[in-house]
């Protein structure tokens, strides 16, 4: 007799999954921690011992779709062990072709990034706050694309605050691999908000490519909307944004530091050979950008000490 993957007892409002070898629970009836493009996250626990999980059920008009399926498999299979991603456990379904497919990963309580720095209202201290989540964001980024995953939809309900200071990058559920992947070429991907015009332009030609200066686009307008709590290309009409993020640079901000707002420019190229080619490019850009400038005094120094 095969052992059910997935279990619900008559009066129990709790379904079991059974991955990896553990027994785990959720209430589907309980109010979920947050939903996206591809699945709703409940609060979820480890039978053994009671600790909280997160649960992602894939949304089920989509389950019995292959690629749809494909990505969430995906997703559970990055096994990453890294401070600044969410760490995955693994999946289970009815069946391996259909029905309800659930992701089981670890807890992080805290908050959305930009939940966290709405709170923020000294000017120097959400600077100072943004840039040091921003870097390890970088950090994330620079240890999934050295693995070969591009993750593809950057954006601050992507990013989690965890014990005011930790921040951790989310879902992988439509990351890329280098080699490809077999629905990697079946239509836009990603957050047109967000979005990079290679991820935008490859459903129109199929031939630009997705790397490691995608993530670092959308990351580039993240930070901005950090920044100034606003982005700019957004619109309720999907067509304008994808037009603006191929046409339009992102407008000055008082809010942003000159020198900062130049790194944001160069990461945010609608170029991607003019934008930072590595994650800690990136990172490295912003440290130089918020250190105090070197006075005329100092530099005739170090002129003469060479």
């Amino acid at each position: 007799m095969v052992k059910k993957a997935i279990y619900q007892r008559d009066g129990d409002p709790y379904i079991y999954l059974h991955v990896m070898g553990e027994w785990y629970c959720y209430d589907p009836a309980s109010k979920p921690l947050g939903s996206g493009s591809m699945g709703t996250v409940y609060r979820g626990y480890r039978v053994r011992d009671g600790e909280p999980m997160a649960v992602k059920r894939v949304i089920d008009a989509y389950a019995n779709n292959p690629m749809i399926r494909a990505r969430a498999k995906q997703e559970a299979s990055l096994a990453f062990r890294h401070p600044n991603l969410i760490e995955m456990i693994g999946y289970c379904e009815y069946a391996p072709d259909t029905g309800p497919i659930f992701l089981i990963s670890k807890y992080v309580k805290g908050m959305h990034i930009d939940e966290y720095l709405d709170g923020v209202t000294d000017a120097s201290e959400r600077i100072s706050k943004a840039c040091n989540a921003v870097c390890q964001v970088l950090n994330a980024l620079e240890y999934v694309h050295s693995r070969g995953v591009i993750h593809r939809d950057i954006k601050p309900s992507n990013i989690m605050v965890e014990e005011d200071y930790n921040v951790r990058l989310m879902d992988l559920g439509i990351a890329r691999m280098n080699d490809g992947n077999s629905f990697s070429k079946l239509g836009f991907i990603g957050t047109p908000q967000y979005a990079a015009p290679e991820q935008i332009l490859r459903e129109k030609t199929g031939i630009v490519q997705i790397n490691a200066s995608t993530d670092i686009y959308a990351l580039g307008i993240t930070f901005y909307e950090l920044l100034t709590g606003e982005n700019p290309f957004d619109s309720k009409v999907e067509a304008d944004i994808l037009m603006r993020q191929l046409r339009d640079s992102l407008p000055n901000n008082k809010a942003i530091p000159k020198r900062l707002m130049q790194v944001i420019w160069k990461a945010t190229e609608k170029e991607q050979a003019k934008r930072y080619r590595r994650a800690s490019d990136f990172k490295a850009a912003i440290h130089e950008a918020i250190q105090p400038p070197v006075s005329l005094l100092a530099r005739i120094k170090s002129w003469f000490s060479k």
